[in-house]
């Protein structure tokens, strides 16, 4: 097997685990320390973001059929842990980091000293890039080229390319379905291997299945290719609503980060980690795993 074909099941569904945060990781664990403690925050090291890492995916991997990853804290060190399971493919992230305080302050950038063909030579099943993108904004045009950079890039190294085009900036929830569709239709036209992309809708503002339902199938009208769900840092059994509703409306699967593992990523210490992978991370996965075969 190659590319995606690595990242997959063989009826073709995505089951990946997402731990290639990084700022945004350091931020959580932060915030998270100083939730009625009265103090800032605590300063995160590298070293523990890696462990933490290296934990999450020795104990998730076996499940899943793909995990995605950054050259920073994990590409280099998981892989020399031999953490992650055997025949399971990752995909390496190639934005840098900076995005999270102004994502409308210029163009998403490849990592300094990364490239696709790092990735590629790293052991990389697929490359993966994240596009803050309004389709009003005035960065809307540059972050379309730098996309379509990075896939010829990734055609010319032989690898293939998931595109995340993440929204931003959206005037109310109600406009969330125009933005996510147009954007589907903008990245899609590019011709990516994979889109990952948001739910369509607000899913606290709009409660009724059916509408969910219907947006998930425009999103799956527009793309010729296959699009994977994020999670989006939310509420947990709200994602897996929002998994079962849009396999049904055509999506590949999902790629989960902190919906998933966010309560283990704060339980203090490893005993508590522990307890936390088993008896929540886990069982978790399980049922989003058969979430996505109806």
């Amino acid at each position: 097997m190659t590319g995606l074909d690595e990242l997959r099941d063989a009826s073709g569904r995505f089951r990946v685990l997402a731990i290639d945060h990084r700022d945004s990781l350091r931020q959580f664990l932060a915030d998270g320390a100083s939730v009625g403690s009265g103090h800032s925050g605590r300063t995160v090291s590298d070293n523990e973001i890696t462990a933490m890492k290296i934990e999450l995916v020795s104990a998730v991997s076996p499940y899943a059929t793909g995990v995605m990853l950054e050259p920073e804290y994990s590409i280099p060190q998981v892989l020399e842990a031999g953490a992650l399971a055997p025949g399971v493919g990752f995909f390496a992230a190639l934005e840098s980091q900076g995005y999270l305080d102004d994502p409308g302050a210029g163009p998403t950038t490849v990592l300094e000293g990364w490239s696709v063909a790092a990735a590629a030579a790293a052991g990389a099943s697929c490359a993966k890039v994240l596009l803050p993108f309004h389709p009003d904004h005035e960065l809307a045009a540059e972050q379309e080229r730098v996309a379509a950079e990075l896939l010829t890039e990734c055609r010319r190294v032989g690898i293939p390319l998931v595109m995340e085009p993440l929204f931003f900036g959206l005037e109310s929830p109600a406009d969330r379905l125009r933005v996510v569709l147009e954007t589907a239709e903008r990245f899609a036209a590019l011709g990516p291997d994979l889109l990952k992309l948001p739910f369509p809708v607000d899913p606290v503002e709009v409660d009724d299945r059916s509408l969910w339902l219907d947006a998930c199938r425009q999103v799956t009208e527009r793309c010729s290719m296959p699009w994977a769900l994020l999670s989006g840092g939310g509420d947990f059994d709200l994602f897996l609503d929002q998994v079962r509703v849009s396999t049904e409306g055509g999506c590949a699967g999902f790629m989960v980060g902190r919906a998933l593992w966010g309560e283990w990523a704060l339980a203090n210490g490893v005993d508590e980690r522990e307890r936390v992978l088993a008896e929540t991370v886990l069982p978790r996965w399980e049922l989003l795993a058969l979430s996505v075969y109806g």
